[in-house]
């Protein structure tokens, strides 16, 4: 997508502009891969140059202005900052680019909560004030929750699910159950998929949640019928998850 290879098939097309045929609407990108770059040995201002030559829109004061609220020095060397305040920088150098989308591998990797939780505020706020979108690959689902609004499963390089989170959190549903004997009642292996079980209780969701399913439920007077928030890494065990091998530990 950042154009860094060269792509054996397909193409990509940004607001309805393919970039093989346009390769400018790639200014609409912002994208720095963390592993290789060719910055690494550079003072944080000559960075800035480079990427303000890259981008029409680049907006150097904003930039001098955020990196002065984080303490970073346009002196400093890109490769001798901490991996807290690399992140920091790339979202700072992104905003400043004020492009359309961003894209983030693995943005919140090995830093402290403090540090993420200031890039998490960065993104948001640039999320409500100029409606920019942020594509975030990352393995820690659970750093995600409260963040996207849509999620995208990848399986053996291939998309294996696209969930709008808001309509999936409307009719699904998590239960932690527990009922009176060991038998799993029928309501539940038909309609739910076991996530997790906790000696007696299970962790339960149901994709399709109706007052039908509630009231068999209520019906089988569980001991305890608790709901739970609804997490991306939950959606990610029951689409990709081993359903028989849970089902097996009961």
């Amino acid at each position: 997508m950042a154009d860094h290879y060269l792509a054996d098939e397909g193409e990509l097309v940004i607001e309805g502009q393919s970039t093989l045929q346009q390769p400018y609407c790639r200014q609409k990108l912002f994208y720095i891969d963390t592993q290789r770059h060719f910055f690494g040995g550079q003072r944080l201002r000559q960075i800035i140059t480079t990427y303000a030559l890259a981008y029409d829109d680049f907006d150097q004061s904003q930039l001098t202005a955020l990196l002065a609220a984080e303490h970073l020095s346009t002196k400093s060397y890109y490769q001798r900052l901490s991996k807290g305040q690399q992140m920091l920088f790339q979202i700072l150098l992104a905003l400043a680019s004020h492009v359309p989308y961003i894209i983030l591998d693995e943005p919140f990797d090995g830093l402290d909560i403090i540090v993420r939780e200031r890039i998490v505020a960065y993104m948001v706020e640039e999320v409500a004030e100029h409606g920019v979108s942020f594509l975030i690959s990352s393995h820690n689902l659970d750093e995600l929750d409260g963040l996207c609004d849509q999620v995208l499963f990848l399986q053996h390089h291939e998309l294996v699910a696209d969930y709008d989170l808001e309509s999936l959190r409307a009719t699904a549903r998590k239960f932690q159950l527990v009922f009176a004997d060991k038998h799993i009642p029928a309501v539940v292996k038909e309609h739910g998929q076991l996530i997790k079980v906790y000696g007696r209780v299970l962790e339960v969701y149901f994709a399709d949640y109706t007052p039908t399913i509630e009231t068999a439920l209520q019906q089988k007077q569980p001991l305890m019928m608790a709901v739970q928030p609804l997490t991306i890494t939950d959606v990610f065990r029951v689409k990709l998850g081993d359903r028989q091998a849970v089902w097996g530990g009961v």
